[in-house]
Order: structure tokens, then C-alpha cells, then sequence
């Protein structure tokens, strides 16, 4: 009878700690499918941005394109149309933006309708080109645009590694190689 007791309690054990273990495995692979879906859209999500904000890039350099062109009487009568459009990427961008890049998309709007009345008046009361706000400007908003770009979950590969497909995470500090 004790064999039979103890043959009994080795299978029950052996049977719960299969289950246990089958739970487990499961468990961690539900964990990781969800952790691979969640950096997946996070990713799509970064990507979609990236899109957006290029575009809003290249309309705001359109408009600053078409004012330097009035500036040097060279218009081509283009500037209210590409006003348009980067009103219109700033809008949409403004939607989706984090506050920092939202702020400063608004103060590059702020800045390129002053120089613009500036340049169309022919008034130009500061020391420095009308544009120059501008230019600072456009250089914050594409700090703030990489800023909110930056994934610290995304590999970055670095191009001027000495190996040919260097991969590190961000989270990583580099090592100084003597």
C-alpha cells in the first residue's frame, strides 16, 4: 500500500508540476507576443510621425524659400500657396505633436508671419535679415521634431562605427575604444 500512496503522490506531483510548467511557458509567451505587438505599433506609430513631420519640414522650407524670393524681388507668386501648405502640415502636425514640438511650430508660424509682413511692407526695423528668426526657428522646431522622433526602445545604427552593421540600444552607453 505505501509503494501504491507514494507512486500516487510522485504522479500527482510530477502532473502538477507539467501544468505549472505549461502555465508558465504560456504565460511568458503571451507576455512577449503583447510586448511584440506594443513596440510594433509604437514603431508604425514613430514611422506614420516621421512622414507627417518631414512633410511639415519641407512645406515650412517652402515658405521660407518663397519669402526669400520676395525678399530679393525674384517672387515667383508662389508664396501664397506655399503659406497654405505649411499652414496646412502645421495643423496637422499640431494634432498629433507633443507639447514641445506644438510650441514650436507655433513660434516658427509666429516668426514667419512677422518677417513676412516685414518683407512685404519693406520694413525691416531690426539689425539683423527678416529671416533669421525664421531660421532659428526652423532649426528649434527640427530639434523638437527629433526630440519626439527619438524612440529610446528603437536599435540605432551607427554609421561611423568602425564594424559594418553596428546595432546598439539606446539604454546602452557606448565604451570608448582606446
Amino acid at each position: 500500500m505505501d509503494a501504491a500512496l507514494a507512486g500516487l503522490a510522485g504522479t500527482t506531483v510530477g502532473a502538477l508540476a507539467g501544468f505549472a510548467g505549461a502555465w508558465l511557458a504560456q504565460r511568458g509567451q503571451l507576455r512577449q507576443q503583447r510586448e511584440q505587438r506594443a513596440y510594433a505599433e509604437r514603431v508604425r506609430w514613430l514611422d506614420d510621425k516621421k512622414g507627417l513631420y518631414r512633410d511639415l519640414l519641407i512645406a515650412m522650407n517652402g515658405w521660407h524659400d518663397s519669402l526669400v524670393s520676395v525678399w530679393r524681388d525674384e517672387d515667383d507668386g508662389r508664396l501664397a500657396q506655399t503659406r497654405a501648405t505649411a499652414y496646412k502640415w502645421s495643423v496637422e502636425a499640431s494634432l498629433i505633436a507633443s507639447e514641445p514640438a506644438r510650441t514650436a511650430v507655433e513660434e516658427l508660424r509666429r516668426r514667419f508671419l512677422a518677417a513676412q509682413h516685414a518683407i512685404l511692407s519693406r520694413t525691416s526695423t531690426a539689425e539683423r535679415a527678416p529671416l533669421e528668426a525664421v531660421e532659428e526657428a526652423l532649426a528649434l522646431l527640427e530639434g523638437a521634431l527629433r526630440a519626439e522622433l527619438s524612440d529610446p526602445e528603437r536599435p540605432e545604427v551607427h554609421r561611423r562605427s568602425r564594424q559594418p552593421w553596428s546595432v546598439r540600444r539606446a539604454d546602452v552607453a557606448p565604451t570608448s575604444s582606446a
